[in-house]
């Protein structure tokens, strides 16, 4: 009679008694409760997994760290020093998401942009969209600062690629194959989010826009150059006409993917 009991309790959230069909309660979401919940072995195995996801954020900080010294991770990478650092894709999706976060402060938002083109041609295209929407200023915005964010990081990812296109025609006698460069551009790029954050928390302290743009620059062309002198072995006037090549290259691709994630999510919100 108990073992029934017993039974028919294990068919029952323990939390909120909704019926436990699945391993969580459809309900609450609570997991179903299980006798060895209480052993040793579980709490031990409960505090290595609190253990592994302390170090898996302090590997984040130090990748973060050394991603500020330029060309240092790429260098590490291809050498084979892998394992204290996070791999290029999974930086660069890190730093997407901080830059993301960091919206509102950066200046990445429909608002903002509409400020800085108080009667362009992105105003006129955005009260077209919203009345075609039959939606308000303050939903519309929101909306597109939602979809513009998985946009622009897939956008971006492709000047990413296409900035590994360009340095390995610059630096084709190297022999490196197109997976090196690619290590680099991501690095770059994950440099340049942290950077645009940067620069677009400046604004909030009344720092103008022009004057932002330049400092940002400021940061980013010696980073380049060094991280370009690091990782590849040229003498370092060639590497000063190559960078100069890539930072307009780098800036023409870098307006192309903000113009055509914001026509895009325009499009599609």
């Amino acid at each position: 009679m108990e073992r029934l009991r017993d039974e028919q309790v294990e068919l029952m959230c323990a939390n909120c008694s909704a019926e436990l069909a699945q391993e969580y309660c459809s309900r609450c979401g609570q997991r179903r409760i299980h006798p060895q919940d209480l052993s040793a072995y579980h709490f031990l195995r409960e505090l290595a997994g609190k253990v592994a996801n302390f170090h898996a954020k302090f590997k984040t900080l130090r990748t973060l760290r050394a991603l500020l010294i330029p060309g240092l991770l790429t260098a590490k990478y291809l050498a084979g020093r892998r394992q204290p650092y996070r791999s290029p894709f999974k930086l660069y999706l890190v730093c997407a998401a901080i830059f993301f976060v960091s919206a509102p402060v950066a200046g990445f938002r429909l608002a903002s942009m509409l400020e800085s083109d108080p009667s362009g041609p992105l105003s006129r295209l955005v009260s077209a969209r919203a009345a075609e929407r039959a939606l308000d200023r303050p939903l519309f915005n929101a909306r597109f600062d939602i979809r513009v964010q998985p946009i622009y990081t897939a956008t971006l990812g492709t000047v990413a690629i296409a900035f590994a296109l360009m340095l390995q025609l610059l630096f084709g006698k190297e022999d490196k194959p197109y997976g090196a460069h690619l290590t680099f551009a991501l690095h770059y790029v994950s440099f340049m989010y942290l950077v645009t954050i940067a620069a677009g928390a400046s604004r909030t302290i009344g720092v103008s826009m022009g004057t932002a743009t330049i400092a940002g620059y400021a940061l980013l062309v010696p980073y380049l150059i060094l991280a370009l002198k690091r990782v590849y072995s040229e003498r370092t006037g060639e590497i000063l006409l190559k960078a100069g090549a890539l930072l307009l290259l780098s800036f023409a691709f870098n307006n192309v993917a903000a113009f055509a994630a914001i026509r895009l999510t325009l499009a599609l919100d």
